[in-house]
C-alpha cells in the first residue's frame, strides 16, 4: 500500500485505541511502568522482539519492523540500546508496536532491515503523519492518559511541600521524577505533558501558589 493511502488518525483515536489495549492488558488495572515488552507478546501480528547488532551505527535507527513470510511481524532492536538505554528502547519498541496498530498494510514490504530503512525516510520526507501517530501512539501507551494526571498531581504536591512554588524549579523536577516513574526518556515526557495539558496546569498552579493539583 502506498503511504499515502494510509489513514490518518485523530490525538482522540489514538488515545482511544491504546486504552482498548491496556485495559485488555490489565483488567484489574493498569500497571506503571509499563511492561511494553508483554504488551507486544500479546498482540497476534508480532512475533518477536528480537535483539539487532549495530542496527544504530549502520542505519541511525533503534528499532524497525519486520515483515515475515508468515504474515507477522518482528521489532528489530538495536541490542547496546536494549542492554543501556532501556528508556529509549521502551519508546523505540513502542513506536514500532503503534506501526502494527495504525499502519501495518504499508509495513508488509519490509522483509530486510534495509527495506524498512527506505521505508521511514520516505515516510519522514513526504508523509509525516505516520510518525506522528506512532509517536503519539508511543507516547500513549507508555503514560496512558488513565494515570498519568494522576501521578503528576501527587508529584507536584510533594514537590511543592519540599521546594515551594518555584517556577523556575518544579516543572522541570515534575517531568524528570515522572520519567524515571513511567521509564521513559525526559523529552517524550515532556511532550506527553504538553499533549494533556498538564505543563498548563502546573505552572498555572505555581502562579497561584496551589498547594494542589487538579488532575
Amino acid at each position: 500500500m502506498e503511504p499515502s493511502h494510509v489513514g490518518r488518525y485523530s490525538d482522540a483515536e489514538i488515545e482511544r485505541r491504546t486504552m482498548e489495549i491496556l485495559s485488555g492488558a490489565f483488567p484489574e488495572g493498569i500497571e506503571i511502568p509499563i511492561d511494553i515488552d508483554r504488551l507486544v507478546y500479546q498482540h497476534n501480528s508480532i512475533d518477536d522482539i528480537v535483539p539487532a547488532e549495530l542496527l544504530e551505527d549502520k542505519f541511525k535507527v533503534a528499532a524497525v519492523l519486520i515483515s515475515k513470510s508468515n504474515g507477522h511481524f518482528d521489532i528489530l532492536v538495536d541490542e547496546d540500546t536494549l542492554d543501556s538505554h532501556y528508556a529509549r528502547a521502551n519508546f523505540s519498541i513502542a513506536h514500532e508496536f503503534g506501526h502494527v496498530v495504525l499502519h501495518c498494510q504499508i509495513c508488509r514490504d519490509c522483509r530486510t532491515v534495509e527495506d524498512a530503512i527506505a521505508l521511514n525516510t520516505r515516510i519522514k520526507n513526504a508523509y509525516n503523519f505516520i510518525e506522528r501517530n506512532a509517536n503519539y501512539f508511543a507516547g500513549a501507551i507508555l503514560m496512558p492518559l488513565r494515570t498519568l494526571p494522576e501521578d503528576t498531581a501527587k508529584i507536584y504536591e510533594a514537590l511543592v511541600r519540599s521546594f515551594g512554588w518555584d517556577i523556575n524549579l518544579i516543572p522541570d523536577k515534575v517531568c524528570s521524577t515522572l520519567a524515571r516513574r513511567y521509564e521513559v526518556s525526559i523529552q517524550p515526557m515532556a511532550i506527553r505533558l504538553k499533549e494533556l495539558s498538564l505543563n498548563r496546569k502546573i505552572e498555572d498552579a505555581l502562579r497561584c501558589r496551589a498547594p494542589y493539583l487538579d488532575p
